[in-house]
């Protein structure tokens, strides 16, 4: 028996293995978030300081997942349209009514032309200028003059893009309305309801009052009834009357939608139960009056009578410029009735009252 040996081949090689792959791309997507934000007048009624702080914060991360290319900010300054926020046509100032802008460290303008509408703000980074990687407080003046007719309010417009995400943010700053919380808008349009310049930056009523002066005819101390007695008193006669009444003289769009009240400094006395003011007259004598004024409007809930009692009556201006383009002129026509006491005697008696305007609160 024949044994055969076959031969062992041992083969050796390299297998190599063919095949591609996606890079995978791992990074965190971040976008900008406002907080704290406010906007409030300064000294200057003409100037508004918005205030926020800014930080970037995650939208997205993981695989596949792109880092930002862009991460900034916008600042606009809307227009006004008789008083309000412009909603059509150029909407926002050209250039930006807005100067002292403080910012964190790691933030920069880097776009602030005299012909475009907005200011940029990004990274002091000068390798990646577009893209805020650090945040902290913002602050700025927005002034508003008749030339850039500016309306009291300001539009932070966020955009972060990267890779396939994008993500932009709109937030308005309106006084009265943007106070402490940050409050965002679906786009660059305004809310709503957004108040008027007029009550957000009200325009001084600039109130005058012509010094009237009234002569009362003279009266037989006889027809004067006692303060003690019962009745309304006598009814004084003024001479000129229609050429002395107390008007008052104001700016109408100042006092739009505002109550106000006359008051007067001069202090009364109780006197046979009355609240009354006093005429001096010769050897310590004394002549007690009251006041009514009758509005010239007809209208008897914008009378008022003196000395007051209880509450303080409040009424609406008139809004009419009646007085000349910008102004309005409400007058009253005075009413006085007289009383005496025991020293009351003959002669010249006379006093001045001081009126004032107050405002309601």
């Amino acid at each position: 028996m024949m044994n055969r040996r076959f031969p062992w081949f041992v083969f050796s090689g390299v297998l190599l293995l063919c095949c591609s792959t996606q890079p995978t791309i791992a990074g965190t997507f971040y976008r900008l978030t406002p907080t704290n934000c406010s906007i409030n007048k300064t000294g200057n009624n003409n100037e508004w300081k918005v205030s926020f702080t800014i930080q970037p914060t995650a939208r997205t991360s993981g695989e596949s997942v792109a880092e930002n290319t862009k991460n900034n900010f916008a600042i606009y300054v809307p227009t006004a349209t008789n008083g309000e926020i412009s909603r059509s046509g150029n909407r926002f100032v050209v250039p930006p009514p807005v100067s002292s802008l403080n910012l964190a460290a790691g933030l920069a303008i880097t776009s602030n032309s005299p012909s475009l509408n907005s200011i940029t703000v990004g990274s002091s980074n000068a390798s990646k200028p577009a893209v805020i990687t650090s945040g902290g407080a913002v602050s700025f003046i927005v002034s508003l003059t008749a030339a850039n007719n500016a309306f009291p309010a300001v539009l932070i417009s966020t955009t972060a893009e990267g890779g396939g995400n994008a993500s932009a943010s709109h937030y308005w700053f309106i006084p009265t309305i943007t106070t402490s919380t940050c409050v965002e808008s679906g786009s660059s349009m305004p809310p709503a309801v957004v108040p008027p310049i007029s009550e957000i930056n009200p325009v001084d009523p600039e109130f005058t009052m012509n010094s009237a002066e009234w002569m009362l005819q003279t009266t037989d101390l006889a027809d004067i009834p006692d303060v003690t007695s019962a009745g309304t008193g006598y009814p004084a006669t003024i001479n000129d009357i229609n050429n002395n009444n107390l008007c008052v003289r104001y700016v109408t769009a100042g006092v739009t939608n505002k109550q106000y009240a006359l008051a007067v400094a001069n202090s009364a006395s109780s006197q046979g139960g009355r609240n009354l003011f006093t005429l001096l007259g010769p050897d310590s004598s004394q002549l007690l009056y009251n006041l009514q004024l009758s509005s010239n409007d007809g209208n008897t809930a914008n009378n008022f009578n003196f000395p007051a009692t209880g509450t303080t009556s409040y009424i609406t201006l008139g809004q009419t410029n009646n007085y000349s383009a910008d102004r309005s002129e409400m007058c009253w026509t005075p009413k006085i009735n007289l009383f005496k006491n025991a020293s009351t005697k003959e002669g010249l008696h006379s006093d001045t009252l001081d009126f004032i305007i107050t405002p309601k609160a």
